[in-house]
């Protein structure tokens, strides 16, 4: 997504899932709008989330 500066890729397991306009803007919205809202994050240009999937030892 690029759209007036703002851009969104999403990567599992390293490759690049490709994303509707719509998704596009509703991630970066929704991340956006949370992020801005940490200490610390507010005037970032780049913000970098990571999740990370580990099966359950058991």
């Amino acid at each position: 997504m690029t759209e007036e500066g703002k851009e969104i890729r999403i990567y599992c397991d390293g490759k690049e899932l490709p994303l509707a306009p719509f998704v596009s803007r509703l991630f970066y919205d929704t991340m956006a709008a949370m992020t801005d809202n940490l200490k610390g994050a507010e005037s970032a240009e780049t913000i970098t989330i990571t999740l990370s999937r580990r099966a359950a030892k058991g």
